[in-house]
């Protein structure tokens, strides 16, 4: 749960009042069983169930990324076609193979967190109406006889304590939702980036850049890669600049005959007496 409300949110409110728990709940086997026929689909498995996708169908004026797949950005998309010299559509994926299929799994995983995030917030909205329908039970507890509005009371409390359970819940679900929306724009922006050919310090940068909720990549990448890419390009010059100045001025010291230092006569072989050569001088 929550200990501090979401400001000026009629939905979330509610939450002010409660306090951080831990929730440590039996799992239903009826939702066990659901789980273990959705494994043995796998990777054949729909991403999302036709009557789940029709249940929680978005309106129009919910955000792009919720509603549709995100458009990847131009420039990323420019640089991919040139490198592997393909003239596929705006709206193709990557042109490797690899980093196709890296694109459609993260599709995939974007098309499960928007539906998630749609449950969710169908979620928070039910756990809101019950607990405006509480609220107004409060209200009429006072026209029962005074020896029902005790127990009455009570009731009322239970099921105000429990929607506001379900609408925490729900908040957690949206947050999970989101941090599932971007593990999805990080394998699709990969996917685009290791097509791109840009260099690693380039790709890294971009692959770590806030999500915009409108597209891909967005506006900021467009910025950010063109000005690495300048930086890029000035280190370039200047290296070479560099280079044509000062190359040959340096060369390798050369030693001559005259700065060659001899060894000292005292040192030499001849001037050092053996013992064979006193012994045979009767030095010895």
């Amino acid at each position: 749960m929550y200990s501090e409300p979401l400001e000026d949110d009629f939905l979330f409110n509610t939450l002010a009042s409660t306090h951080a728990s831990y929730q440590s709940l039996p799992m239903l086997p009826g939702m066990l069983k659901h789980a273990q026929q959705v494994f043995q689909e796998l990777v054949r498995g729909r991403a999302i169930t036709p009557r789940v996708e029709k249940k929680y169908k978005p309106p129009p004026s919910d955000p792009v990324f919720i509603t549709q797949q995100l458009p990847p950005d131009p420039v990323v998309v420019g640089a991919a076609r040139k490198r592997a010299n393909s003239q596929s559509s705006a709206d193709a994926p990557p042109p490797d193979k690899e980093s196709r299929k890296f694109d459609a799994a993260g599709k995939r995983v974007a098309s499960q967190a928007a539906n998630q995030w749609r449950i969710a917030n169908s979620q928070a909205l039910l756990a809101r109406y019950d607990q405006a329908h509480w609220d107004e039970m409060s209200d009429i507890i006072q026209q029962l006889p005074k020896k029902y509005q005790k127990r009455a009371q009570q009731v009322v409390e239970e099921g105000q304590a429990i929607s506001n359970n379900q609408i925490g819940s729900a908040l957690d679900s949206a947050d999970t939702a989101a941090r599932t929306v971007n593990t999805a724009v990080t394998i699709r922006r990969h996917a685009w980036l290791r097509s791109s050919g840009f260099k690693p310090e380039i790709q890294q940068a971009v692959l770590n850049m806030p999500f915009n909720q409108q597209q891909l990549f967005g506006p900021q990448v467009d910025t950010a890669i063109e000005k690495m890419k300048k930086d890029t390009d000035t280190a370039k010059a200047m290296g070479a600049l560099y280079s044509s100045q000062y190359r040959g001025t340096f060369r390798k010291p050369q030693f001559r005959g005259g700065f060659r230092q001899q060894p000292s006569e005292a040192f030499t072989s001849q001037a050092i007496p053996t013992y064979q050569s006193q012994y045979q001088r009767g030095g010895v």
